[in-house]
């Protein structure tokens, strides 16, 4: 029987890897719904369909650049109301 191989996987990253880059120019749908004031679900949907600039859908979701925040802001509108669901009678 062949003698065991050390394991090849990499150590876990520390906290500090884990961060995110802040040296990247787009936002991510829930840092662009925070800095809009909607609910990051309602953003995706108002999105969804839509070609405006600024906005590229990636395979992993949505790249917004940081510098079309204004005119998306301006383009989506007011946020929706938010739903009644947690209203119980």
């Amino acid at each position: 029987m062949p003698p065991q191989k050390a394991s090849k996987s990499a150590p876990k990253a520390d906290a500090s890897e884990k961060a995110k880059s802040t040296d990247r120019d787009w936002l991510t749908t829930a840092e662009l719904a925070t800095k809009i004031g909607w609910r990051e679900h309602a953003l995706r949907d108002a999105l969804r369909g839509k070609d405006l600039e600024g906005v590229r859908r990636t395979s992993f979701g949505y790249h917004i650049d940081t510098s079309a925040v204004d005119q998306i802001k301006g383009a989506l509108g007011a946020p929706p109301p938010k739903g009644n669901a947690s209203k119980r009678a």
